[in-house]
């Protein structure tokens, strides 16, 4: 017997797909913050989105047009911030056509929020039944919400950076709120303003949260100002101040979030460059003599500095000199006039050698034992310390 084979070499589908929405409410959202309202409000009018997805069969065995009744596996997912969830068919959301000739439509009945889009990811299988060859479709759909409600602005009359130098400058700073529709301030009864801090978990938290802690600023009564006492905050201080806004005049309803109106500000405490040097010593010390009382000069670009110790630790060394060789100093007094210092150290050939250094102390802080307890006095007022 002699046979012949015949084989069929069908040529590729081609598969196209589309989404858009069907009827007349629109993809794209506006959100007034003073009303709520959404508009279109999907909540009340669905938004429907239909996938066309169509075939066209070059050897022309297959009908060409429309396939979604061919479609299986339909699956919507819902993405919003990245996070990507399946939307199953008990989420009341959404209402999914699975099957049929409109087989992958999807009608929205939730709003999207400003700065958050929704993605849809539209998922479906259709197997060529030519080949058995299995086409996956997928395809993306975004919904977006414009916030067209007129926000008002925060104000602070401090810098986004202040430094503070303990040397020169007061210790008090007084940091005032304002808050602005375009150039008129809001009405008082209009707006609240709430002041926090930054904790060292990196947490925010109302000012007086920490009461004990607390104490290197003061709120107003009025909230519309806040005292910050620089020398008491440490090495630096974080502060927040958000703005609670009720055009209907109950600003306390209101819940702070993201996007409320907000403004932060640092102070950091930095001691700008200095020198020092030794006076008032005599140049030669007689013999017999037992002790000297210099001085120590602690000066800037302007001058001699008032009252450094504030801030400042003077300490005192002397060695004993000698011909050759490194000098060994031991420490033997501390303060910017010490009452006396010693002469013992003299070599009879040689002589002495007194020097000076200038430490920062550190900024104020509440003094804590080894397991985080603040020391109070006995009126309960946290103890400070250098």
């Amino acid at each position: 017997m002699k046979t012949r084979r015949f084989d069929f070499n069908f040529k590729p589908l081609q598969v196209s797909r589309t989404i858009a929405v069907d009827g007349s409410v629109p993809a794209r959202q506006t959100y007034v913050a003073e009303s709520g309202l959404f508009t279109p409000d999907y909540t009340l009018t669905p938004l429907i989105i239909q996938p066309r997805i169509g075939r066209m069969d070059k050897d022309e065995i297959l009908t060409s047009g429309s396939i979604n009744h061919l479609l299986a596996n339909v699956r919507w997912y819902e993405i919003i911030d990245g996070a990507k969830t399946l939307i199953e068919t008990t989420n009341a959301d959404y209402e999914i056509t699975a099957s049929g000739n409109d087989a992958g439509r999807i009608k929205v009945k939730k709003n999207a929020e400003p700065q958050h889009p929704i993605t849809l990811e539209f998922y479906a299988e259709y197997t060529d039944s030519r080949t058995g060859q299995l086409y996956v479709i997928q395809d993306t759909f975004h919904i977006m919400c414009r916030n067209s409600t007129a926000l008002p602005e925060l104000f602070l009359d401090a810098a986004d950076q202040t430094i503070y130098d303990p040397l020169n400058d007061v210790a008090d700073q007084t940091v005032t709120a304002s808050l602005k529709l375009g150039t008129k301030e809001c009405a008082v009864a209009n707006r609240l303003f709430v002041w926090e801090l930054l904790r060292d978990d990196g947490t925010w938290s109302v000012v007086g949260a920490e009461p004990a802690l607390d104490y290197c600023i003061d709120v107003a009564a009025d909230g519309l100002s806040a005292v910050v006492h620089r020398d008491l905050m440490g090495a630096s201080l974080a502060l927040r101040c958000r703005a609670k806004y009720d055009p209907e005049g109950n600003p306390a309803a209101i819940t702070l979030n993201d996007r409320s109106p907000c403004k932060v500000v640092e102070f950091v405490r930095r001691i700008h460059k200095y020198d020092f040097d030794i006076v008032d010593c005599p140049v030669n010390i007689p013999s017999g003599m037992l002790a000297i009382a210099p001085r120590a000069s602690i000066y800037d670009t302007h001058g001699e500095i008032a009252n450094p110790e504030r801030e400042l630790l003077v300490l005192w060394y002397v060695a004993t000199n000698k011909a050759s060789g490194a000098l060994s100093y031991s420490l033997i007094a501390h303060g910017q006039e010490p009452d006396m210092l010693s002469t013992s150290a003299m070599n009879a050939q040689f002589g002495a050698v007194y020097g000076i250094d200038v430490k920062d102390i550190g900024p104020v802080a509440a003094w804590e034992d080894g397991d985080g307890k603040l020391f109070e006095d006995g009126d309960g007022n946290i103890i400070l310390i250098h």
